[in-house]
C-alpha cells in the first residue's frame, strides 16, 4: 500500500488525495519504516511537493514529511514556512518540525513568535494567527522550559473562595481560624491575612481567587478587554513578587454547547494575550494560572482565578491512586462527618481499601490504634502501602478477597468506600452487599460501627431491613444530585 500510493506520487496523481492517504498510512511506525525503505534517503518527490501551486497539497507534503522524522528536512520545511503567503498552511510547516530534534532554525522560530505575541491580525487572519502561535509555542517549548513561579504571597491579605458543593459548607468554615467567613451557597468566602493554613484544610474541593469585577461580557473581545483591565495582572504580582509573563489556560463553565464554548474561549484566550501584550500567555497543558468563567443567569460571566503555583501539601502523601480511588478531600470531609462515632485506639477495617486514602484520612482525624487494609486488587495494594509510608502511617495490607479474610479479634469499626457497580448486574450487586452485611456482622465487635459510602442506597437500606442485628445512626447525602451517600451503622447484638 505505501509503495503503491508513493508511486502515484511519483507520477503527479492526485497529489492531495495520495498525500492524505500517506499521511494516515504513517501513524503506523512500521508503515514509516516501510517508506523510508522505499525512499532510501531521497525525499525529493515530497520535497518538490513543497513548492505546488496547490496550498493543501503544500500543507500535506509538510505533514507527511514530519511523520517521517528525518533532520534533514528541516531546513526545507523551514524555508517552505517562510515563504508561504497563505496562512492556513504556516501552521501545519510547524507541526512537520515539531517531529523532529535539535533544529538550526529554533532562534529564527523564537523570533517569529515573539513577532506574533505582539501583531495585532484583523478579524480575517485571527483564526489562523492563533493556530501558528500555538503550533509555535508548542514548538518552542520543547526546548524552552519557561519559569515556573512559586506562590511568594504568604504574608499578604487575600479574598478567597473555597469551593465544597452545596452541602457541609460548615464542615469546612469551622476549620478556619481568624478572618471574615461567610458561607456562600457552594462554598466559603473567606478574606484573611493568614493562607497558608488555609492551604492545609483537607474538606475544601479548590481555593479561587475572585476579581475585582464581578461581570464579564458575554462577547469573548470585550470579556478579554474587562479581565486585563481587572486586578488580575495585580494579583499575580502580589502573589509572585514578580513583574514576568504568567501562562494561563481559559475555561468557560457555561450553558452553552461545547462547540460554542469551544470558540468563545480561543478567541477570548488570544485577545487576553493581546491586550496584556503577550503578558499573558494561553496555554492549553502547561499552565500556571487557569481563568474560570462562571455563567450566571444574566448569561453574564463571573471570572475566578485558581492558582497552580501552591505547594500542595494537603495530600502530599497521595501520589499513587488507582481508577477507583476517591478524591481525598471528599474521604476527608466522610471522617468529619462521621466523627461523633469515632473512637480513639479502635482496630479499624477497611475492607476494600484502595489506595488507602480512606484509612489515612480517619487516622488524621481520630488516631487508631490498628488499622487493616483489605483489596482483591494487588496494583492498589502496592500503591497503598507507599501512600501510608509518605504519610507516616502504621497501616498493614493485606491483598485478598475480603470475602476470605479472617482475623483472630473482632474489630471495633469498618470504613469504606463501597465499589461501583461498573459492569456488574444488578443481581450480582445485590449479592455483594449481602455478603458484605453478614461478613461484617462475624466481624464486627458488639456496639462496633460501619462507616459506609455508597452510590447504592436502595442495596444498603434492604440490607439493613434484612439483618436486624444493624441499626442506622445516621445517613447524609454526599451530593448535590443525591446519588452518593454516607451511613453510619452501628452493630447491636
Amino acid at each position: 500500500m505505501i509503495k503503491q500510493i508513493y508511486e502515484e506520487l511519483k507520477m503527479n496523481r492526485e497529489l492531495r488525495k495520495n498525500l492524505i492517504a500517506l499521511k494516515q498510512e504513517l501513524k503506523d511506525e512500521k508503515a514509516r519504516e516501510e517508506l523510508l525503505s522505499v525512499l532510501r534517503g531521497n525525499y525529493s518527490v515530497l520535497t518538490d511537493l513543497l513548492k505546488d501551486s496547490e496550498p493543501k497539497v503544500r500543507k500535506n507534503a509538510a505533514l507527511v514529511l514530519g511523520r517521517l522524522k528525518q533532520a534533514e528536512n528541516a531546513a526545507l520545511l523551514y524555508e517552505a514556512y517562510e515563504r508561504e503567503t497563505q496562512l492556513f498552511v504556516k501552521s501545519n510547516y510547524l507541526k512537520a518540525l515539531a517531529e523532529l530534534n535539535d533544529l538550526p532554525c529554533m532562534p529564527k522560530l523564537r523570533q517569529r513568535l515573539r513577532e506574533l505575541e505582539t501583531y495585532h491580525p484583523s478579524v480575517e487572519e485571527e483564526k489562523h494567527i492563533r493556530e501558528e502561535l500555538a503550533a509555535l509555542r508548542k514548538l518552542t517549548g520543547k526546548s524552552d522550559s519557561h519559569k515556573r513561579h512559586i506562590f511568594q504571597g504568604y504574608d499578604n491579605t487575600w479574598e478567597v473562595i473555597l469551593s465544597t458543593g452545596r452541602k457541609y459548607q460548615h464542615i469546612t468554615a469551622e476549620q478556619i481560624r481568624g478572618g471574615e467567613v461567610k458561607i456562600l451557597k457552594n462554598g466559603v468566602h473567606l478574606i484573611t491575612s493568614h493562607i497558608k493554613p488555609v492551604l492545609m484544610i483537607p474538606t475544601y474541593r479548590e481555593l479561587l481567587f475572585p476579581l475585582n469585577i464581578r461581570k464579564i461580557s458575554e462577547e469573548p473581545q470585550e470579556a478579554a478587554e474587562m479581565l486585563a483591565g481587572s486586578n488580575l495582572p495585580e494579583l499575580l504580582q502580589k502573589a509572585h513578587k514578580t513583574e514576568d509573563d504568567f501562562y494561563f489556560r481559559l475555561e468557560l463553565q457555561s450553558s452553552k454547547t461545547l462547540k460554542q464554548r469551544s470558540i468563545f474561549t480561543k478567541k477570548c484566550a488570544f485577545a487576553l494575550e493581546q491586550k496584556t501584550n503577550g503578558k499573558l500567555k494561553n496555554s492549553a497543558s502547561d499552565y500556571e494560572l487557569e481563568i474560570r468563567l462562571l455563567e450566571n443567569r444574566e448569561g453574564k460571566f463571573l471570572p475566578l482565578v485558581k492558582l497552580y503555583t501552591f505547594e500542595e501539601q494537603r495530600f502530599s502523601y497521595r501520589k499513587h491512586v488507582v481508577a477507583s480511588s476517591i478524591r481525598p478531600e471528599q474521604a476527608a470531609l466522610i471522617v468529619r462527618l462521621a466523627k461523633p462515632y469515632l473512637s480513639e485506639a479502635a482496630q479499624i477495617l477497611d475492607p476494600f481499601c484502595g489506595v488507602g486514602t480512606m484509612l489515612i484520612e480517619r487516622d488524621r482525624v481520630c488516631p487508631a490504634r490498628r488499622m487493616y487494609g483489605v483489596d482483591i486488587f494487588g496494583e492498589a495494594v502496592v500503591k497503598a502501602r507507599e501512600n501510608t509510608r509518605l504519610a507516616d502511617r502504621e497501616i498493614y495490607y493485606i491483598n485478598r478477597d475480603f470475602f476470605e479474610f479472617s482475623h483472630k479479634s473482632l474489630f471495633d469499626e469498618i470504613i469504606t468506600n463501597m465499589p461501583e457497580r461498573g459492569k456488574k448486574s444488578k443481581e450480582e450487586l445485590d449479592k455483594l452487599y449481602k455478603l458484605f452485611f453478614e461478613k461484617a456482622g462475624e466481624i464486627l465487635k458488639k456496639t462496633g460501627k460501619i462507616i459506609l459510602y455508597s452510590n447504592e442506597m436502595n442495596f444498603v437500606k434492604k440490607q439493613l431491613r434484612l439483618h436486624k442485628s444493624f441499626r442506622l445512626c445516621q445517613e447524609y447525602s454526599m451530593d448535590e444530585r443525591d446519588i452518593y451517600y454516607l451511613f453510619i451503622i452501628e452493630k447491636t447484638v
